[in-house]
């Protein structure tokens, strides 16, 4: 069966202009300016004689992957590569957004606690083996491994069993009803390798990828580049039509904008907002953005250290005058956050909603809430904030440290490495190693609050999974679970904006912006459809439809 979003309130926006519509329509084009370069690629080729098999992409790629496994691939930057290698049973047309086949053919529910998924015949892997039943259950299981510490194994947490019923039909049968794990099929979290390969390298995989998607490995110079090569057998049709496709690590911005320009790079993403307008002007360029369920926001550590009282955390709240970051640093290009849910999807609230307003700017409320907490010496506090050296992170980052200077919190900023920051944001299980802030930017994986609040504040996700915050609150863990086991909508929502309520007078992390997302390539290059907010576009194999056009 095919199953359509919870919210259709994502918008696709057309860059440097107001016009929204809501998903499901066609609107989402590229712009292009005055300036002309390169075109990215080295062949035009046409192996099938339909004029677009042939030729290679180079991709600009804003960090380096810590491994390129799809059971800890996880992030906005590695995902962009690693969803070339591996396929999963499921994934989202476009522009509709509905579940579609893909290494499935099809899927049901006879119940709510029962799916069944017929698996595509034929589908041959990296190494040659043909893809049965026994290699997507292995593959499920390998993501719940404890020396897989994958990020994405909550999403199976109300899995009791996958069945294999033939050797072309796998059923999952599960503990308790989990309302959002028809879009589990469709993530990297159940990407597919032979059970062959799971069993002689187990997590080894993550540097010596097989999987079944478009693209398979063929140079990995950590730090440098990734270079993909075509997969020949692949089960979609004539796809893909690139022969190759060379990811090159390109952590600064300004640079990846050069690339574009002269023609080096052929697509980049993750491009810094202060810097789109550049990009519109380029004549070789087409730029694509569209409204995301993404945030940006503050993690506090709620464990260990000053953060660990709410009231320290409230002060800092009202210290932060988030509208102000929001303008400064995302413009036209995102909104402000009131929590982690934006406008538009269930449990989203606004200030009316909270008791403490969604602490509105007020540095002299922050200064008494510190006093009244005992820090009251010069400076109240001394206290460290990692972040990547991404806009949408460092520019917040900055800004904090300087709001917070004037309330007598003395911060040390500590810019990293995509790969650092992801090795400790996940990596790093003893709270007291880890910041006691860190600034950071999460993306649903679903159209729904699901894969935003369950993951990052129920109690049970602390690292390695998604709960950072280190927050504990035994009402919002009842509330989720009410939320999880809940099909009916209404009913959903209510205990979606209940847990959300809590979670934001709490203030585990003070709510920045929803940034738009954004993808730019060589027009030169055709294929790419505008595609779908980011809970989709870090999931999907973007290059795969793509080709040299003549």
């Amino acid at each position: 069966m095919t199953e359509q979003p919870d919210d259709d309130s994502y918008r696709r926006r057309r860059i440097l202009q107001a016009a929204s519509v809501a998903a499901g329509s066609t609107v989402l084009a590229g712009c292009t300016g005055g300036d002309s370069g390169g075109d990215g690629s080295t062949e035009t080729g046409s192996g099938s004689g339909d004029g677009k098999h042939g030729g290679s992409m180079t991709f600009a790629l804003g960090g380096s992957p810590a491994n390129l496994s799809y059971w800890q691939s996880y992030d906005t930057v590695t995902n962009n590569l690693t969803t070339q290698i591996w396929d999963s049973l499921l994934e989202y047309s476009e522009p509709e957004m509905e579940l579609k086949p893909a290494l499935a053919t099809s899927w049901e529910s006879p119940d709510d606690t029962t799916y069944v998924y017929e698996l595509r015949e034929g589908v041959t892997f990296h190494d040659g083996s043909e893809m049965t039943a026994g290699d997507v259950i292995a593959s499920a299981e390998l993501t719940l491994r404890d020396e897989a510490k994958s990020p994405l194994a909550w999403m199976f947490g109300a899995v009791d069993d996958f069945e294999k019923i033939d050797d072309y039909t796998v059923q999952v049968n599960m503990s308790e009803v989990d309302a959002s794990f028809k879009y589990v099929p469709a993530t990297t979290a159940w990407g597919v390798a032979p059970a062959s390969q799971i069993e002689e390298k187990g997590t080894d995989l993550a540097q010596e990828p097989v999987g079944a998607g478009p693209f398979q490995l063929e140079e990995w110079q950590s730090g440098n580049h990734v270079r993909l090569t075509r997969h020949d057998d692949y089960w979609d049709g004539d796809l893909p039509y690139l022969d190759e496709a060379t990811f090159q690590i390109v952590p600064n911005g300004t640079s990846r904008i050069t690339g574009m320009r002269n023609g080096e790079f052929g697509g980049t993403s993750g491009i810094p907002i202060d810097q789109l307008s550049v990009l519109d002007q380029l004549d070789n360029v087409d730029l694509y953005t569209t409204t995301s369920f993404q945030t940006s926001h503050l993690v506090f550590n709620c464990m260990e250290g000053p953060f660990s009282d709410a009231q320290v955390r409230r002060a800092v709240s009202y210290a932060i005058d988030t509208e102000a970051i929001t303008q400064s640093t995302v413009g036209d290009y995102g909104s402000h956050a009131h929590s982690m849910l934006p406008e538009g999807m269930m449990g989203h609230v606004t200030p009316e909603d909270l008791e403490y307003d969604g602490f509105p700017y007020d540095p002299e409320k922050a200064k008494q809430l510190l006093d009244d907490a005992g820090l009251t010496g010069s400076p109240r506090l001394e206290t460290t904030l990692m972040t990547t050296q991404n806009t949408v992170t460092q520019k917040p980052a900055i800004a904090i440290q300087q709001y917070l200077s004037e309330v007598g919190i003395d911060v040390s900023v500590n810019k990293v490495s995509q790969s650092t920051y992801v090795d400790t944001i996940w990596g790093e299980e003893d709270f007291s190693e880890r910041p006691d802030m860190q600034m950071t930017l999460w993306a649903s994986d679903y159209p729904s609050p699901d894969a935003i609040i369950r993951p990052l504040f129920d109690s049970e996700q602390l690292p390695p999974s998604n709960n950072w915050f280190g927050y504990q609150n035994e009402e919002v863990d009842q509330l989720l679970q009410q939320f999880k086991t809940t099909t009916d909508p209404e009913e959903r929502a209510q205990y979606a904006k209940q847990a959300n309520q809590i979670v934001v007078d709490d203030a585990p992390g003070v709510w920045v912006f929803h940034p738009d997302t954004t993808k730019a390539f060589n027009t030169k290059f055709e294929g790419y459809d505008g595609q779908v907010p980011a809970f989709v576009t870090y999931f999907t194999s973007f290059l795969r439809d793509m080709y040299v056009s003549e």
